[in-house]
This record gives structure tokens, sequence and C-alpha cells, in this order.
């Protein structure tokens, strides 16, 4: 007897981003695996980009006024249909293989709540050569030493089961300046005792030149820092 596929959802936050979401969804379109719902949740833009959304077959726009990516990612994810939520960023071009990476694993693992893959650069990558993986690599190890542990999920490249987005939506801080989203997800699913894997075909490529800016960076230490500081609490609550 066959079991039953993963179903799939993709989430894309996105405000101002008519120049690159063009090649976003393209990529999306292109799996060697189809996606099953592939969500653009309009923060609010002033461009085009709701209009670029619409102008792809099945891509579904929602409207989240409330500036922030918390926001925008939360009215994705509850709205997302699919037994699994995956998660990109505007800037983010997947693999032909990723969509099918990422059924592979959950389908494979029935304890899996999350997963993660590596990343190269746009840039100077073209079709199925991908650079800058280990760049990248380095990069990741390197943060996962700084917080203790990983796997760490990112923006740009994350899924996991709706079950376990469900037991840490109230967990999940809301508010961009006050915590890294995408590391409060990943210590909100450490702390309640779900695990995170790593699909070294899960590969996408992401602008580097965006990912680097030097305000961006700084804003992350600072956020990386009060993320970590409020799961330190939540030890120490339920330590006490």
């Amino acid at each position: 007897m066959t079991e039953e596929r993963v179903s799939l959802s993709v989430v894309i936050p996105a405000r101002d981003e008519e120049r690159i979401l063009e090649a976003c969804l393209r990529a999306l379109s292109l799996q060697s695996d189809p996606v099953g719902e592939i969500i653009v949740v309009d923060n609010g833009s002033s461009d085009r980009t709701a209009e670029i959304a619409r102008s792809h077959a099945g891509v579904v726009v929602l409207t989240e006024p409330r500036p922030g990516i918390t926001y925008a990612r939360n009215t994705g994810f509850d709205a997302a249909t699919g037994d699994v939520i995956a998660r990109i960023d505007a800037d983010t071009i997947v693999t032909a293989g990723w969509a099918a990476a990422i059924r592979k694993a959950f389908e494979a693992d029935a304890g899996l709540a999350a997963l993660t893959g590596p990343a190269g650069f746009t840039r100077l990558s073209s079709g199925d050569r991908v650079v800058g993986r280990t760049a990248y690599g380095l990069v990741k190890a390197a943060h996962e030493v700084l917080i203790g542990g990983g796997p760490v999920l990112y923006g740009h490249n994350m899924a996991l089961r709706r079950e376990a987005w469900e037991a840490i939506r109230d967990v999940v801080t809301v508010g961009d300046h006050v915590i890294s989203e995408d590391l409060d997800v990943t210590f909100a699913l450490q702390h309640t005792g779900q695990r995170i894997g790593y699909e070294p075909d899960m590969l996408v490529t992401i602008d580097v030149e965006r990912t680097l800016r030097y305000e961006k960076i700084a804003r992350y230490r600072r956020t990386n820092r009060l993320t970590a500081e409020k799961y330190r609490r939540r030890r120490l609550e339920s330590a006490a």
C-alpha cells in the first residue's frame, strides 16, 4: 500500500520586491516535483510586488498591512494548507530538486519537525552550477557555535510541519525589532522538544549583497542577543 504524499506549501513574505520576485517565482514553477501551494504575503508594498505575484498561475497573494516580517510570516503560515510549510525570501532561488528533497526528508522521518539546507550565491551561480556553498556553510557553522548548537533555520530556506508551527505559534514573538524571527522559530522548536534536520539537497541560492549589508548584520547581532536572552529566561523559568 502506497503512503499518502506530504503536501507542501511555500510562503514568501515580500515588501517592495518587484525587482527580484519574478525570478523567485519562476524557479518555484520549474521544480522537478511541483509545489502544491505558493503564497506571497504582500507586506504593504508600494510597487508592483502583488501584481507580479498574481501574474503567476496558482500563486495566492495575501495582504498583511502591518509592517514586519513576523506579521507577514504568521499570516502566510496560518493560511497555508500543506502538511509541510516551507518559507523562503523573495531573493531566494530554489534549485530544481528543492521541493523533492523536502518531501523526501519529511516522508522518510515521521519525527522530523523542521528542516533546513545549504545555500550558494545567486550572482555567481548559473543553471545547475551553485557557487558559494562552502563559504555559506562556514558562516552557518560559526553562527551555530555562537548560539550554542544547530541546525539553525534561516528565513531564506526553511520548512516545518504544520503541527510544529501550531505548537510554537504562541511561543514566537511578533515585532522585528525585538527578536531575530528565524532564530526565534529555531529556539521555539528546540524549547518545545522538536527536532530540526539538515538536508544537503534542499539547495537554494541567495543574493549575498542583500544578506551581508552592514546595517542588516548590525541589526541581526542585536536581535540575536535579544532572542537568545528570551529563551534563557524561559529556561530559567522552567527550571524554577
